[in-house]
């Protein structure tokens, strides 16, 4: 634990060592790739904190633009690397070895990705939380998608809202802490590096973050839960962008899908098991659910050979239902997402290709073929 021999006082939150009592710090660490022109905004939001980071470094990660002199312009410190081979993970690892040893077991590293705004009240709502769950290691915000006038666009915002109820009733407890932003304590970062130099953890490597796999915010969370670590949720908002074309999609869900399975097979029996049984219940759950489409496309296929089908007006009785549920999750989202969500086929046919991405994430699994990471 970083800061050994410390005592931590919880009632208070005061850190009490060999010397006086110093005030909790945060630093926030943002890895960024080409991000000039949205760099900007994400800074921004970290000034308008009412719990403002006490330190903010930008990783100015393999750049070929401006991003590192925007981000000096808005009074951010910069890490230029230029030669990082492990993109993400690489560059907060490089970020963390620097920043680590100067820090306390109870202060905290703020992550967030370069294309991301956050509420106001995020850090100060994270550390809250943090202080109320004395086993928490990290707090992730709640993500959603930034306004598109893309019907694409506008299906991800359903999906995210829809999402946040989903933790909600896994009793604020992340799936994953997300990359978007999250708050991690010190000694729980050094908990998952120690581990991971002693063979504890699946994915060694030496560092903070996995930089082997695909998906290191999913990772990190495993490892936390593995070595005895809570990651929950506050009620706080971070906003990123959403994937404004079919191919950004495919790129960004395929990653998501195969990385978290290969995750999943290799910290097995090592996680919590209600986390087990949340995470392989959604795994579960999308293999199902392909399995369905694809007999369901097989009887449409095939019944002209065999008469044809049918039509029965009951049929209708449970589309209703679907539509009406569809809409009244999305209700507060306005009168364009619970038009979409009525109208059922638009959320229909986005289901059907994050289904036929999750195959082929499923396929690249069986036959051990590993993808590449996409900045998404």
């Amino acid at each position: 634990m970083a800061g050994g021999g410390c005592v931590y006082c919880l009632q208070s939150g005061v850190e009490l060592g060999k010397g006086k009592a110093r005030a909790q710090r945060v630093v926030a660490i943002i890895p960024a790739r080409n991000e000039q022109h949205g760099i900007a905004a994400t800074l921004e939001s970290i000034g308008r904190q009412t719990r403002p980071p006490d330190r903010v470094i930008v990783v100015a990660n393999n750049c070929t633009d401006l991003t590192a002199d925007v981000a000096r312009d808005h009074g951010a410190e910069v890490l230029e690397m230029e030669e990082n081979k492990h993109m993400k993970a690489g560059a907060l690892n490089h970020a963390l070895d620097r920043v680590v040893p100067s820090l306390r077991g109870r202060d905290c590293v703020l992550v967030m990705d370069a294309d991301t705004t956050l509420s106001p009240n995020l850090v100060e709502e994270c550390l809250q939380t943090l202080a109320d769950n004395v086993r928490a290691g990290a707090v992730s915000s709640i993500f959603t998608g930034r306004e598109s006038k893309s019907l694409l666009g506008r299906l991800q915002l359903m999906e995210y809202w829809r999402y946040k109820r989903q933790i909600h009733r896994n009793g604020n407890r992340a799936f994953v802490l997300s990359g978007t932003a999250s708050i991690f304590r010190v000694r729980a970062l050094d908990g998952v590096k120690r581990a991971r130099d002693r063979g504890m953890l699946p994915f060694g490597g030496g560092g903070y973050y996995d930089v082997e796999g695909r998906t290191e915010d999913n990772e990190i969370t495993l490892a936390l839960l593995a070595i005895g670590f809570d990651c929950p949720v506050a009620e706080t908002t971070s906003v990123t962008d959403v994937m404004e074309t079919p191919g950004m999609l495919y790129k960004q869900r395929e990653r998501w899908y195969n990385g978290a399975m290969v995750n999943l097979m290799a910290y097995g029996r090592s996680l919590p098991w209600y986390m087990r049984w949340v995470y392989w219940g959604q795994q579960a759950g999308l293999v199902g659910s392909l399995l369905f489409f694809l007999a369901y496309l097989a009887v449409l296929l095939f019944s002209p050979l065999y008469g044809g089908v049918s039509i029965d007006w009951r049929w209708l009785i449970p589309l209703g239902i679907q539509a009406i549920e569809r809409t009244v999750t999305v209700w507060e989202l306005g009168w364009k997402a619970r038009l979409i969500a009525a109208s059922l086929i638009p959320e229909q046919l986005y289901s059907v290709f994050l289904l036929l991405v999750f195959g082929i994430g499923l396929k690249n699994l069986v036959t051990g073929q590993k993808g590449l990471w996409h900045a998404t």
